[in-house]
């Protein structure tokens, strides 16, 4: 449980730390089992070697001068399986861990909008 509030903690910190949320969003506490380990580094090494998925995205959001929020999507060579993780730090302890990870026969487990179209700023 304390692994579902810390990814949810991380999720409301980073998708609305900049203002309140839209209209029409509102929170959610869902129980999702999580797989987490006390190190990106270390967890980065697991899924090498493990499930050959490597980094290709990430997002740093870092708000304050200690703590650090990361999204990183792995992906392997195929495209036929994925992961994200979410890792916070902070000054005196990091966590990481798996909060999504599947497979996706058909190659699509990483597809990029290769020209995105953003709105215009008002």
């Amino acid at each position: 449980m304390k692994y579902a509030l810390f990814v949810l903690a991380l999720m409301v910190t980073s998708a609305f730390g900049q203002s309140d949320p839209p209209p029409g969003i509102k929170p959610v506490i869902v129980k999702m089992q999580l797989f987490c380990a006390d190190s990106f580094d270390f967890l980065t090494k697991i899924l090498e070697a493990d499930f050959q998925e490597v980094p290709v995205m990430m997002g740093y959001l870092k708000e304050g001068k200690d703590n650090a929020h990361t999204l990183v999507y792995f992906v392997n060579k195929d495209k036929t399986a994925s992961t994200i993780v979410i890792s916070k730090k902070s000054k005196d302890r990091e966590q990481a861990c798996i909060i999504w990870s599947g497979k996706s026969p058909s190659g699509m487990a990483i597809s990029l909008n290769p020209d995105p179209s953003f709105p215009e700023e008002i």
